[in-house]
């Protein structure tokens, strides 16, 4: 072995291998818990935004009306025939949300039946839901109908369930639906004759 080739490997051997740095198991532990931190605050703050906006009017202006299958209320009584909203697709459709004992109601009770009398053989359905709040029943709503001699149908909701779906919180309460069923006009109280009766005539247009 010549001087050269001593020299080389003499400075080999004096050079120590380089280390690698391990990667600590708790600084990836640390990085996983503020990712996992970031994504929930995140998600938090979505959730909240959804919860503080103000809920959306069901049967809105524009909204296809939440069908429903009630019972009838004549003069009589509760009968045993029922009717179902969505069978009066391809007519319009006037939807009044009363109680018997509403003072505003009993007030509105010849308009509509006037309204009822001018729109016969239009292809327009007059029904008017029925609640049972406060005491109102089906014998308070046939004493109502019988008093305003009303001549339209009447369905009684029982358990205030299509109240909710319609989110009516106040009576009487007006819709006028399209022929497809889509709400074209949401009044509430004591509403002239005339604005009830172009509401109706926007929708046979």
């Amino acid at each position: 072995m010549n001087d050269s080739q001593a020299g080389r490997e003499r400075k080999l051997s004096r050079t120590k291998p380089k280390k690698t740095k391990a990667t600590k198991p708790g600084r990836s532990r640390g990085r996983g818990v503020l990712v996992f931190a970031a994504i929930l605050i995140i998600f938090l703050a979505v959730v909240g935004y959804i919860i503080s906006q103000p809920p959306r009017q069901a049967a809105g202006i524009g909204e296809i009306a939440p069908d429903f299958t009630l019972h009838v209320v004549a003069a009589t009584g509760l009968s045993d025939q029922s009717v179902t909203l969505s069978s009066f697709r391809g007519k319009v459709v006037f939807l009044e949300f009363m109680v018997s004992w509403c003072r505003v109601c009993q007030e509105m009770a010849p308009s509509i039946e006037y309204l009822s009398q001018k729109y016969q053989g239009q292809d327009v359905v007059f029904l008017s839901v029925a609640g049972t709040q406060s005491g109102a029943t089906a014998e308070s709503t046939a004493a109502f109908i019988t008093q305003y001699q009303s001549t339209w149908t009447y369905v009684l909701d029982t358990d205030t369930s299509v109240f909710t779906a319609y989110r009516v919180d106040a009576t009487p309460t007006f819709l006028v639906l399209d022929r497809s069923g889509v709400v074209l006009s949401r009044l509430q109280g004591a509403v002239s004759t005339d604005a009830l009766a172009s509401a109706i005539d926007r929708a046979l247009s």
